[in-house]
């Protein structure tokens, strides 16, 4: 009977060293389990403001929109100091388009859309 326990034991203890038992893993898209952070979602490093005020003022924008930081005061499209948007929301409203306003996704670059969307989120409201 002793024999047959040591058998088992050893059994279960081979089994467990094929289980993985000591080496190194990596996550893979099947284990990984949630949603990663992106840079897009978070709004985080994308866009330079400076090069985003010079693309606000030549793309016109200021026609439309009121914007301290940039000395317009549109009054067709909403008064950004006002509604302070994050730049996930300029890059959308930039893109598509919303109401009365156009999109742009055929007017400026991908580069020049982040742009203007870091500073509008940055100036507006200050």
């Amino acid at each position: 009977m002793k024999r047959l326990a040591l058998f088992a034991s050893l059994i279960l203890a081979l089994g467990a060293v094929g289980c993985g038992g000591g080496g190194d893993t990596t996550a893979t898209p099947e284990t990984v389990e949630g949603t990663l952070p992106t840079t897009e979602a978070s709004g985080a490093g994308q866009g330079d403001p400076a090069a985003g005020k010079q693309v606000f003022q030549t793309a016109g924008c200021g026609s439309c929109h009121t914007l301290k930081d940039a000395g317009t005061t549109g009054q067709i499209g909403p008064n950004l100091d006002d509604a302070k948007p994050s730049h996930d929301l300029v890059v959308e409203r930039v893109t598509k388009g919303k109401g009365a306003m156009p999109t742009f996704k055929d007017k400026l670059t991908d580069k020049q859309i982040q742009d203007v969307a870091a500073y509008v989120s940055s100036v507006a409201g200050k």
